[in-house]
């Protein structure tokens, strides 16, 4: 037992001699004014010194960084900048009035169109009969010995300057003769003539005028000129000669003559 106590003693009293040294030490530290640590708080004690005297700052401790976090309040609501440089603002009702909408040419020709079908109409003899000016009547047509009614003669106009075109291509139809006519004063409407039974086309066709202006000016400028595949020929028509009254009253004036 006494040789264990020995070693005891020995480590027991370099301890004692240990703390009385760091004891020293902290003394001469504090001595020099140099700043220590308290293990048993978070606060830094800052001892009077040199520096502090020369300049005479005092800095602040913070006994809890948490109360920072906690004391904060915010002033306003997150706002939304809608001023930056480059972005576009979306439109208003007062830029979507003043937008303005723009026809096509296509759109324009329609238009056009449909507004001179609609003057035939009303000019052609089936308008007159359901306007009630005129009656119905069957257009009887004669030629060649045959006798024949044609109920499309209703759709023009029986007081019109009309133009017989002839020698047209198979490609032509009623939307070309129509274009091709159509910038001239008082066109009212154009048509191919086709076979009833086969649809094709008979290779002729007919425009009318409302006044005689227009139907002398197409004459002279489109004679000869090609529409299509082929250059057409034009002439005055004489649709109405074809009549059942008309060749009746020409027999008549025969007769009288001693012609027949």
């Amino acid at each position: 037992m006494a040789d264990l106590d020995d070693p005891l003693n020995a480590f027991f009293k370099e301890i004692s001699e240990l703390e009385a040294q760091n004891a020293s030490n902290d003394a001469e530290n504090t001595d020099n004014g140099v700043v220590s640590n308290d293990k048993g708080s978070n606060t830094n004690i800052v001892l009077d010194s040199d520096v502090n005297k020369q300049y005479n700052v005092s800095i602040p401790t913070v006994e809890n960084p948490g109360q920072i976090s906690k004391s904060a309040v915010i002033s306003s609501a997150p706002q939304l900048y809608t001023d930056f440089q480059g972005v576009k603002k979306p439109p208003t009702n007062e830029t979507v009035t003043q937008l303005k909408p723009l026809a096509l040419p296509s759109d324009v020709e329609l238009i056009t169109q449909k507004k001179k079908a609609e003057e035939a109409y009303r000019n052609s003899y089936l308008g007159q009969v359901m306007r009630g000016e005129k009656k119905m009547k069957r257009f009887i047509r004669c030629a060649g010995g045959e006798k024949w009614e044609d109920p499309s003669l209703a759709e023009w106009d029986p007081n019109d300057f009309r133009i017989f075109c002839g020698d047209l291509g198979n490609e032509v139809n009623d939307d070309l003769l129509t274009r091709t006519f159509r910038d001239f004063p008082s066109f009212q409407k154009a048509k191919v003539i086709r076979d009833s039974r086969t649809g094709k086309s008979k290779g002729y066709g007919f425009v009318s005028f409302r006044k005689q202006e227009g139907f002398i000016k197409a004459m002279k400028e489109m004679d000869g000129k090609y529409v299509g595949n082929r250059p057409i020929k034009l002439r005055k028509s004489n649709w109405d000669e074809r009549n059942l009254e008309v060749v009746k009253k020409k027999k008549r004036k025969k007769a009288k003559m001693g012609l027949c």
